[in-house]
């Protein structure tokens, strides 16, 4: 009855996996820890992400209500160290399958969500599961697509290789441009950032779909690119300069018909402006074109990925255990 039972959970979990087009498969046979895999493809067929399922189903595992969470109990020392240490990102699904009552919950399976029963000092294990965590509702199917298991070194490893093509077309002599429109008075954010990518060869445009709310998009620039110095293009601030500049050192002379300098000269007033700024439009829209170029970081992460991109004869040599 008992795995009659947990079938129905899993079958349910199947189905809304099915709806939201992940691809389900229960793992029927004995394990430490884990009923089912869940994989999402895009439609080209390529792997976006794949996570281990633990299956509970019953109204008795809903029993115990705290912080508005359930909490989720009989975890040992072994189920924790698989579900910690695994490869794949795991997570914890509860399916209450009463008619009246029915909810399906989940929750992650890490270091931070479980807790180690009597105030850390048990020898069993616990976790809360959020009761507004619903499984694969679009708020949920989208956190379970970034959810990673890899340490936080591996993770910014990872987020800097994902702009390594860009850093490798700087260093072969190739430009990249940043050119991004911010809505100044929208505290939600609001604007268009996209990357214009010229290698020698052609011109291509990466776009960035995101808003990055109550931040400056010039606080924005340096944690989107970290690898990258940045500054101006000064043809496309040319004109906005000039204007500023004539504003505060110049005047005109209606008799001679031009203006007269009367403080810094234009060099010597572009240099004293902000490398990271913006065109102002009527101060609504701030306007960025800016040049990127490699810093420390976007250098030595070219020559690290570069010495672990190839075989090493040496890579797999330990030191013996005593």
């Amino acid at each position: 009855m008992a795995n009659s039972i947990g079938d129905i959970g899993v079958y349910e979990c199947g189905i809304k996996a099915k709806q939201k087009n992940w691809l389900f498969r229960p793992q029927p046979f004995e394990d430490i820890g884990i009923d089912a895999h869940m994989e999402f493809t895009d439609p080209s067929g390529a792997a976006k992400q794949l996570l281990a399922l633990q299956i509970k189903t019953g109204s008795s595992y809903f029993k115990e209500e705290k912080d508005k969470c359930i909490v989720f109990r009989d975890i040992d020392e072994r189920q924790y160290n698989y579900w910690t240490t695994n490869s794949l990102p795991c997570i914890v699904v509860l399916y209450n399958n009463d008619p009246d009552n029915k909810i399906c919950i989940w929750q992650k399976l890490t270091s931070e969500t479980i807790e180690r029963t009597k105030g850390g000092n048990g020898k069993g294990f616990f976790v809360k599961v959020p009761l507004n965590q619903v499984f694969l509702d679009e708020s949920s199917n989208q956190k379970l697509l970034s959810f990673s298991n890899l340490p936080e070194h591996i993770t910014n490893y990872n987020f800097l290789l994902s702009q390594k093509q860009f850093m490798s077309i700087i260093k072969d002599g190739g430009t990249v441009k940043l050119h991004s429109t911010e809505w100044v008075n929208k505290s939600n954010g609001r604007g268009e950032t996209e990357l214009i990518v010229d290698d020698g060869n052609a011109e291509k445009t990466y776009t960035y779909p995101y808003w990055f709310p109550f931040t400056p998009y010039t606080e924005v620039f340096p944690k989107l690119f970290p690898w990258a110095h940045f500054s101006i293009d000064e043809e496309f601030y040319e004109e906005d300069d000039l204007t500023l500049w004539r504003d505060r050192h110049c005047y005109y002379d209606k008799e001679i018909d031009d203006w007269v300098v009367v403080g810094k000269s234009f060099e010597e007033f572009r240099k004293s402006l902000p490398a990271i700024r913006c065109v102002d439009h009527s101060g609504e829209v701030a306007e960025y074109m800016l040049i990127l170029s490699l810093n420390d970081l976007g250098e030595s992460f070219l020559t690290v990925d570069g010495y672990v991109s190839q075989i090493r004869p040496y890579a797999e040599a330990r030191p013996e255990g005593d």
